[in-house]
């Protein structure tokens, strides 16, 4: 996908601006995506990399990046981290550093509607831990699963910021999760997929998703925090010089129940834990991975190892939620796939149990106990 006529915001300017030799030109080394979202990533030499990710044709509310006084938390947030990553101690260990979004065609709208053309950051990786951790290479595991322990670390200093403004985004996912819910989104495929859910979940547990999904939408008894809105393993890209991780940061920030951040991500693993033994999709034909190590990786650097930092309440009834966000948009934004029924048992079980399934823990003797 190429960037608008003219413009390459991470480039450099040429010899006339700078007094350098102007970069190669940069280099298109990945493109993927679904009807929702478009992602080029290119390379810019060295270590620099951009990722596009821009809207597809099912992507009806545009994107946008936070509000002035969000947008301020995060830099204070990313200070923060910046001075661990500098420390980098077995006392201060290091958190992924968050890679705030611009508008990609360079203009600055801060909290407002972005054009099409995406939204753009600027990394110093090519890959996200997303297809790292799966790939079967021993190296690229263990890089991933000391990602996704910064995603925890990160995590955790994004919700020490309250949420003070007197707007708050609804959070994407629960937005989509709730209109897909109540009926008021009926394409094909979603529609199909919930008249399958309703009968493989039962009246019941119909009952408490859509009663856990309200839940969320409401800030918690002591307050809502800055939100990072999305974190996912697609999201997290480690560098594989040895430089900080990157947290993809700025279209999906809002302020909520941190439990929905960290739920989030878990649900992520779950999912692919549970096709993975099932034999669902990609996960369940690719080389076996620890998953729960990788989830215990994140949980150490949420809680700081030592349990310094509790679980947030109901971050298993999030991850149950991301579970079932990731089944709406699959059958939304890529189309109809039988595996989809697998996955409605996937979610009643996790219903059924208060979403305890979505915290797996590792078993004595696994590769993740001592992380």
């Amino acid at each position: 996908m190429a960037e608008p006529a003219g413009t390459d915001p991470v480039a450099s300017a040429g010899p006339a601006d700078t007094g350098r030799p102007p970069r190669a030109e940069p280099v298109t080394v990945r493109e993927y995506g679904t009807r929702y979202l478009r992602i080029t990533v290119r390379h810019h030499g060295g270590a620099g990399f951009s990722w596009l990710r821009a809207p597809g044709p099912a992507h009806t509310a545009p994107q946008r990046l936070p509000q002035p006084e969000a947008a301020a938390a995060l830099r204070r947030v990313d200070e923060a981290l910046g001075a661990a990553v500098a420390r980098d101690t077995a006392e201060a260990p290091r958190g992924a550093r968050l890679a705030l979004g611009e508008p990609a065609d360079g203009t600055a709208r801060a909290g407002a509607a972005l054009p099409g053309s995406g939204v753009l950051y600027r990394v110093s990786g090519a890959f996200s831990v997303a297809r790292l951790l799966s790939c079967g290479d021993d190296a690229a595991f263990r890089l991933s699963v000391d990602a996704l322990a910064d995603l925890g670390r990160t995590l955790r200093r994004l919700h020490q910021e309250p949420w003070d403004l007197p707007d708050r985004p609804p959070h994407p996912g629960v937005r989509r999760l709730m209109a897909w819910l109540s009926g008021e989104e009926d394409a094909p495929g979603t529609a199909r997929l919930r008249t399958l859910a309703r009968t493989r979940v039962g009246p019941s547990r119909w009952a408490r998703l859509t009663e856990w999904s309200r839940a969320a939408e409401e800030p918690p008894g002591s307050g809502a925090v800055l939100l990072h809105g999305a974190p996912s393993t697609g999201w997290l890209v480690p560098s594989p010089a040895g430089g900080p991780t990157a947290l993809l940061t700025g279209e999906e920030v809002t302020g909520g129940d941190p439990a929905l951040d960290l739920g989030w991500t878990l649900g992520e693993l779950h999912e692919l834990r549970a096709a993975a033994a099932l034999g669902l999709g990609s996960a369940g034909k690719g080389p076996r991975v620890d998953y729960p190590a990788a989830a215990h990786a994140l949980l150490r650097g949420y809680t700081g190892g030592d349990g310094t930092a509790a679980v947030p309440p109901g971050t298993a009834r999030a991850a149950t939620l991301r579970l079932a966000v990731h089944m709406r948009d699959f059958a939304s934004f890529v189309g109809w796939h039988e595996d989809l029924r697998h996955y409605c048992d996937l979610l009643a079980e996790a219903l059924g149990e208060d979403g305890a399934p979505c915290l797996h823990r590792p078993k004595p003797g696994s590769s993740a106990e001592g992380l």
